[in-house]
């Protein structure tokens, strides 16, 4: 199995706060996954990390098998980034700012850059200086820039800011569009996130609390055992089992040996119940968990 991303041990300590903990997670390639969990969670920390405008305290990031912390230049090479608010020059044209962004880069094609700017609605847009650009203006032509250089893997903070209904939906096909491109995006719209990614991954409190899987292309589904012995089964089912319940991804007839398994090895099954797979319902259940940031 490829990885195009991986995460592996990053820790950061902040004014002696420790705002992220030992994260690890890996990412196929072409896979749209989603980052989620309250303000002050680590969200835009770890993406800060990942893009290295922050260095971690612990741990690294690999793209392609690449360092970040050996080799940024050949690493970074091939991700496209937006995060939090696109810097511009204010006083500077669209264009003029994206000519900037093109210095940036090796052989950038001038047809590219005029599919991009077409890809992300603002041709009519270029001639105008950015300080007069709305919020959505200004997401789109960060997107751009964003994608000049066709990255491989494209990492989006809160991409969706100031985006009408429209410019949403434009956001959403195209980054589905993205057949080859990796994408990590965090949003607080969950509906969004929800239509838009293969997967999630929870964050809260600096740590990954669960990962989910969205697109459900088999027949799987998610389960719950209640049994009377948790830490048995969970031995039993180490490799099957989500977080911390005994939560199993399965389809009807592995639910079904599963079963048998448990009851083989004398652990009572007292109730198999299918969860919720509405993510904005989990994901107000996972902040009840305990104390919030």
């Amino acid at each position: 199995m490829k990885y195009v991303v991986e995460v592996k041990n990053i820790s950061k300590i902040i004014k002696g706060k420790e705002v992220l903990k030992n994260i690890n997670f890996s990412i196929e390639e072409g896979k749209v996954v989603g980052l989620i969990g309250p303000n002050g969670s680590g969200k835009s920390t770890l993406l800060k990390i990942m893009t290295g405008l922050y260095k971690p305290t612990t741990g690294d990031t690999f793209y392609n098998g690449i360092s970040l912390k050996e080799n940024y230049e050949k690493a970074i090479e091939n991700v496209g980034c937006i995060i939090e608010n696109p810097t511009f020059y204010k006083d500077l044209t669209g264009k003029e700012n994206l000519e900037i962004f093109k210095s940036m880069f090796k052989d950038i094609d001038e047809n590219i850059v005029k599919e991009i700017v077409k890809i992300v609605n603002i041709e009519k847009s270029l001639g105008k200086k950015f300080k007069t650009y709305s919020l959505g203006m200004k997401e789109r032509l960060g997107l751009a820039g964003a994608l000049l250089n066709s990255p491989r893997v494209l990492i989006l903070d809160e991409p969706t800011n100031g985006l009408d209904p429209l410019g949403l939906k434009e956001l959403r096909s195209f980054i589905k569009g993205l057949k080859f491109t990796t994408t990590i995006i965090s949003s607080h719209l969950l509906s969004e996130i929800e239509n838009l990614c293969d997967e999630v991954i929870f964050i809260k409190s600096g740590e990954i609390i669960d990962r989910k899987i969205l697109k459900n292309q088999t027949n799987k589904k998610y389960v719950d055992f209640e049994v009377d012995d948790y830490s048995k089964a969970k031995l039993l089912l180490s490799n099957m089992a989500v977080g911390e319940n005994l939560k199993i991804y399965a389809t009807d007839e592995e639910i079904s040996d599963i079963n048998k398994e448990l009851v083989n090895n004398n652990i009572k099954v007292y109730r198999i119940y299918e969860t919720s797979n509405n993510l904005e319902d989990e994901y107000f259940n996972k902040l009840k968990e305990g104390n919030n940031d």
